[in-house]
């Protein structure tokens, strides 16, 4: 899972706020945008340090929806999660390590290399929105 910290964007999110349905659009596509990166990242990252040829464990790595939670604060899954149960499970214990098996992190580092490039990618699908907004 990853967490990208918005802090820096604040005065964006506030005129998102301000141009209503067609901000939250615009905020949604940013996030989605600057997740596929680090996923991207991660894909590629999984086969240079575990070295697994069948392609299961990249298809197994998704971005989750955009969600918004009471406190009006969006999240966003991407990768996996330690209570992951699905076909690829198996990938946390490399991640994280087990009782049996030390950690070999792939994901971590992944999200390290691409996190600049997916800000950067986010900044410029916001100020491309509010741009268009300032058209119409």
């Amino acid at each position: 899972m990853i967490e990208l910290d918005t802090s820096g964007f604040q005065e964006m999110i506030n005129t998102l706020d301000k141009m209503g349905d067609d901000g939250e659009k615009t905020f949604k596509q940013a996030l989605n945008e600057g997740a596929d990166i680090v996923v991207d990242a991660m894909k590629r990252k999984i086969y240079q340090v575990l070295h697994r040829r069948s392609g299961e464990g990249q298809k197994g790595i998704k971005r989750g929806k955009v969600r918004k939670q009471k406190d009006g604060i969006y999240t966003q899954v991407a990768g996996i999660t330690k209570g992951d149960i699905s076909k690829v499970f198996y990938l946390k214990f490399s991640e994280w390590g087990s009782s049996h098996e030390p950690a070999k992190p792939w994901m971590r580092p992944a999200i390290d290399e691409s996190e600049e490039t997916a800000y950067q990618k986010m900044e410029t699908v916001i100020m491309g929105g509010i741009e268009n907004s300032f058209k119409k």
